[in-house]
């Protein structure tokens, strides 16, 4: 009887881990990786939680270059003045849903695109993002206002 609770509990297992990964935001591709980025990062937003204070998290997404730049900025006599990702003082709900990647340009190991996120009225943001491959995942390097 061990044995067949051995076999199914392996399979249990096996089957929520591979559910977990299958949710993960892929980040394979430029455009991939920019959504699921923006997806998460104002969903964070949506529910009052710090996302640049998620430092595993944003590794994630972005290379240790700019998180340590933006950490610079932060710690400035300025400090950011407004969201580095977003460049935005406040945000839409509805810009977790409407992420439009267009533009991609991919050359070697760099890419760039630009981005739209889309919500109520005039709350809209034009942005161009700079990645860099790892060799695994695209990573945001860069995130430039279009405004």
């Amino acid at each position: 009887m061990r044995p067949i609770i051995s076999v199914f509990a392996f399979i249990l297992v096996l089957g929520f881990s591979s559910g977990a990964r299958a949710a993960e935001p892929s980040t394979a591709n430029p455009s991939d990786a920019i959504r699921g980025f923006y997806r998460w990062y104002v969903t964070e937003l949506i529910a009052n939680r710090q996302p640049l204070n998620n430092r595993r998290e944003l590794k994630r997404f972005a290379t240790e270059r700019l998180l340590n730049q933006i950490d610079k900025m932060k710690n400035s006599p300025d400090g950011l003045g407004s969201d580095y990702f977003l460049d935005a003082q406040d945000f839409d709900n509805l810009w977790a849903k409407n992420i439009t990647v267009s533009d991609v340009k991919v050359s070697g190991k760099n890419a760039t695109a630009e981005v739209r996120l889309t919500g109520k009225g005039e709350m809209r943001r034009r942005l161009k993002v700079s990645l860099i491959s790892d060799g695994a995942a695209w990573k945001i390097d860069k995130v430039q206002g279009r405004e």
